[in-house]
C-alpha cells in the first residue's frame, strides 16, 4: 500500500532516501509527524518532536506542532538555528521529574534574533505542587528583536521563564494569553553576570489561579530575579493591560509583581487585580522608578510592600479604580522621589509611603 506524506506519494518498493531527505529540507516547516509523532494524547511524542526540532534547527526552518495533544515525558528544545515555532496543538507534560518542558533558543552566549514563536501552548498533565523551581512550562533563551505569542501555560511552578543566559533577552515583544495555576506566572531571570534582561514589551495576559490550587502557598504574577552574582539591573519592562486573578485566601500572599532585582523602570499600565492582596508589588532590593497603574481592583489604596533591603526611590502606585486621579497628580506620581500612592476622591489627596 502507498503512504501519502502531504503531497508526496512514496511507494514502499521504490523509496528514494535522497529525494525524501530533499523533500524534508525544502519544506517551509518541519512537523513531528514526519518522524513518527502522533499527537493523539496517548503516545509519548517526545522523541518525534525533538527530531523535528533538530531538523528545523539544522535546516533553518520553522518547526510546527499541528493540532492535537502532543504528550512529552521530558524536555524538548528548539535550537536557535530554527526560524521559529508555530503551535496549533498542545504540548502536554506527562513526566513526574521537574524539568523545563519547552525550551526555545540556544543558551550560553549565543544570540537568538528575529525569531517568531507563536501559539505557544504547554500544560502539565498533573498540576505541580510548586515545590521545585526546576518545574517550568516554557523557557525562552537569549531572544533579541523577536516576537513571542503565548496562548497558554498551565500547572507549573513557573509558567514561562525568559532567560538571559550567557547573553541577554532584549528588544522583543511578548503577547500574553492564559497563564494559569502556576506559582510564578512569568519569570524574568538572568543566570550569569554577563547576561541581561532589558527593554521588553508585554501585551495583555490573564494570570489566574483556580480555587483550591495549592491554596496555602504564596503566588506571584510576574517575578524579576537572578542567580546569585548574576546581572540584576533588569530595566524598561513595559506591561500593557495585564489581568491578575491570583486567588488570595487565608494567610497566603497573592501579589502581581515580585521584584528581587535592582533595576529600574518596570511599568505596568491599566492593571486589573481581582482576589489579590492589596499590593501591586513587593520589592526586596534596589529597584527604583517603577510605576504600577491600577485600572480596577476589588480593594482600595493598593500599595507596594518593601522589605528592609528595598529601595523606595521613585516608585509609584496610581490608584484609578473608583478614584480617578487628576493629570497633575499623575505627573507627581511619575516624577516624585520616594514612594507615592495616589488616590483621588475624598479631597484628592496624595498619600506617601506606599500604604
Amino acid at each position: 500500500m502507498p503512504a501519502r506524506i502531504d503531497d508526496l506519494l512514496v511507494l514502499n518498493a521504490n523509496l528514494n532516501k535522497t529525494d525524501f531527505a530533499k523533500y524534508l529540507r525544502d519544506r517551509e516547516a518541519v512537523l513531528p509527524n514526519d518522524f513518527g509523532g502522533l499527537g493523539d494524547g496517548v503516545a509519548d511524542d517526545c522523541t518525534a518532536i525533538q527530531a523535528a526540532f533538530d531538523r528545523a534547527g539544522a535546516d533553518q526552518k520553522f518547526a510546527m506542532i499541528p493540532p492535537g495533544t502532543w504528550n512529552v515525558s521530558g524536555t524538548v528544545t528548539l535550537p536557535g538555528g530554527a526560524r521559529g515555532l508555530i503551535m496549533q496543538g498542545t504540548i502536554r507534560h506527562t513526566g513526574t521529574a521537574p524539568t523545563s518542558v519547552l525550551v526555545l533558543g540556544d543558551g550560553g552566549t549565543l544570540r537568538n534574533a528575529e525569531k517568531l514563536y507563536t501559539g505557544l501552548n504547554v500544560i502539565r498533565q498533573t498540576i505541580s505542587d510548586w515545590s521545585s523551581e526546576a518545574d517550568i512550562g516554557i523557557t525562552v533563551r537569549n531572544v533579541d528583536a523577536s516576537q513571542i505569542e503565548l496562548r497558554r501555560v498551565e500547572g507549573f511552578t513557573i509558567g514561562m521563564r525568559t532567560l538571559g543566559d550567557g547573553r541577554g533577552v532584549e528588544d522583543s515583544t511578548f503577547t500574553l494569553g492564559r497563564i494559569v495555576n502556576n506559582r510564578i506566572g512569568l519569570d524574568i531571570w538572568c543566570a550569569t553576570a554577563t547576561a541581561w534582561n532589558t527593554s521588553i514589551r508585554y501585551y495583555g495576559g490573564h494570570v489566574a489561579q483556580a480555587t483550591g490550587v495549592n491554596a496555602s502557598q504564596d503566588r506571584f504574577g510576574v517575578r524579576f530575579g537572578n542567580e546569585v552574582g548574576a546581572y540584576s539591573n533588569h530595566n524598561r519592562h513595559v506591561f500593557d493591560a495585564p489581568n491578575f486573578e491570583l486567588r488570595q485566601a487565608g494567610s497566603n500572599i497573592a501579589i502581581p509583581f515580585l521584584n528581587q532585582t535592582s533595576g529600574s523602570a518596570i511599568i505596568a499600565r491599566n492593571m486589573r487585580m481581582e482576589a489579590c492582596s492589596p499590593l501591586a508589588a513587593r520589592h526586596t532590593a534596589g529597584a527604583q522608578d517603577c510605576e504600577y497603574d491600577i485600572a480596577w481592583t476589588n480593594t482600595y489604596l493598593v500599595g507596594i510592600d518593601y522589605t528592609a533591603t528595598a529601595n523606595r526611590c521613585g516608585n509609584a502606585v496610581i490608584n484609578r479604580h473608583r478614584a480617578p486621579a487628576s493629570r497633575f497628580q499623575r505627573f507627581l506620581a511619575g516624577v516624585g522621589c520616594g514612594n507615592i500612592t495616589l488616590a483621588a476622591g475624598a479631597g484628592d489627596h496624595l498619600k506617601p509611603g506606599g500604604g
